[in-house]
């Protein structure tokens, strides 16, 4: 099976799930999933290593490449939206959102994205306890499952070294 088909998997898994029992966009205006194409200030989302195939020719996406390199050099592509989000055609990073894999000496851990703290109010420290459990138990097992890829493990530690850069300027960061 190829790596796309396995995103195609994870996403299905993924359906029915968000960070609360309801509607998170109610807390913040859906800050994450109103992308308005006029926007100046493009930001978009991390594709995993192989997932970027299934949004190369999506009329939902605009993608291109980071200035995050990972591995043997490997440049790791980002996702623009290009409108209201169809929740059913979003990439794993949007589907796992405010959480983050974070991957240190072979070690697997999820954490709230640091990055997100100024857009989403679940990235606070006194939101881990309102997350539903079975979004934070399905990220980490997602990433136990993609894990087995040499290339999503390079990208993975790639990642974790920018989140610790991240996390100097608040080093009481909880990891759950």
């Amino acid at each position: 099976m190829h790596i796309s088909e396995i995103y195609k998997s994870i996403y299905r898994y993924w359906d029915d799930t968000t960070p609360l029992y309801g509607d998170c966009g109610k807390l913040c205006g859906k800050a994450c999933c109103e992308s308005d194409e006029t926007d100046e200030d493009e930001t978009g989302m991390y594709l995993f290593p192989g997932e970027e195939k299934l949004f190369k020719e999506d009329k939902n996406f605009r993608v291109v490449s980071s200035d995050f390199s990972y591995g043997d050099g490997k440049i790791a592509d980002i996702a623009i939206c290009k409108g209201p989000c169809q929740r059913d055609l979003r990439p794993l990073s949007c589907r796992i959102f405010p959480l983050i894999p974070y991957y240190k000496n072979g070690k697997l851990t999820v954490i709230q994205d640091p990055r997100a703290k100024h857009m989403c109010p679940l990235a606070q420290k006194k939101a881990l306890s309102y997350l539903d459990p079975a979004f934070i138990r399905k990220t980490e097992q997602t990433f136990r499952l993609l894990l087995r890829f040499s290339e999503v493990r390079s990208f993975l530690m790639g990642l974790t070294e920018i989140l610790d850069d991240c996390l100097k300027f608040d080093p009481t960061e909880d990891l759950i």
